[in-house]
């Protein structure tokens, strides 16, 4: 059965890079990052935009957490005051489990940006209302309140999905008890369906926890790579919230909360599932629409 996880707890971490903007920094983020392993030789390479120098940091982790590395072992386009453009930085000889020859494929770089400005940025928007949608289900009707102004960027996105109909149709396809439920992407027959836009920024630092009943976008282990997929929380995941800008503490982004058909969304929880948490039985979005 073909199947792709979006939201990975525990995290599962891929060979790519991940662009953090501190909260409190300025608006800057890094694009087309590229990572090589060869070896103990890392590659990342990554394009810096703006119009001014910006200071660059970068950090490891893999599926167990942060990876030491040798003190000097870094070099290229880190540190401060580097120049928009091209910038690549390479690292060797870790320490630990990273013997010599031995790195992990599932290594994670964290590049951090911060300091600089960007030309023509654009601000996110932010109505200040609360538009809700209905989510009608096989298994009844859930309505869900949106947060547009503590989560502007995922609620934007959410609604574009829903307007073109994207989510008609689809499955919540990964169910845990006592967890949450997670769906908007999967047909009933557990296809992947195409999404039509890009991934977009995680606003996980919003202040908005994953308290029992919210909707928050899911993502693989790159902080900026959520999509259509969501999930609602069965439970308050405090683990899921944001701690810090590392790739491992960044969370998840809530951007709503359920405002009727609780009973329902603990309906949808107690499904009996089979292998990866596919519910047996489809529980299918029959229907999404904003209603106000």
């Amino acid at each position: 059965m073909k199947r792709v996880a979006f939201l990975v707890i525990p995290i599962v971490a891929v060979m790519a890079a991940t662009l953090l903007t501190p909260t409190s920094a300025l608006a800057v983020e890094a694009s087309n990052v590229q990572t090589q392993i060869k070896g103990s030789r890392v590659t990342v390479s990554f394009d810096i935009p703006g119009d001014s120098a910006v200071d660059v940091d970068v950090s490891f982790s893999d599926e167990s957490g942060p990876v030491n590395h040798t003190p000097g072992a870094l070099s290229g386009d880190i540190g401060k005051g580097i120049k928009p453009g091209k910038g690549k930085l390479i690292a060797w000889d870790f320490l630990k489990d990273h013997a010599y020859g031995l790195i992990s494929r599932k290594l994670v770089a964290n590049v951090t940006l911060s300091g600089g400005t960007m030309k023509d940025a654009p601000e996110p928007k932010k109505g200040g209302n609360m538009p809700k949608v209905k989510i009608e289900t096989s298994m009844g009707v859930i309505v869900a309140e949106l947060d547009s102004e503590k989560a502007p960027i995922s609620v934007e996105n959410f609604l574009a999905y829903v307007n073109e109909g994207f989510f008609d149709g689809t499955i919540f396809h990964r169910v845990i008890d006592g967890f949450m439920a997670q769906g908007g992407g999967f047909n009933a027959d557990m296809k992947t369906k195409k999404e039509g836009r890009p991934a977009i920024k995680n606003e996980a630092a919003n202040g908005l926890k994953n308290d029992r009943g919210t909707l928050a976008m899911a993502r693989t282990s790159v902080v900026d790579s959520a999509s259509s997929q969501f999930f609602i929380n069965l439970v308050d995941n405090g683990f899921l919230n944001h701690r810090d800008t590392s790739g491992a503490g960044f969370g998840y982004a809530v951007f709503g909360k359920v405002v009727e058909g609780m009973d329902v969304v603990d309906a949808i929880g107690k499904v009996k599932t089979g292998n990866q948490d596919v519910p047996e039985t489809a529980v299918i979005m029959e229907k999404v629409t904003v209603i106000e």
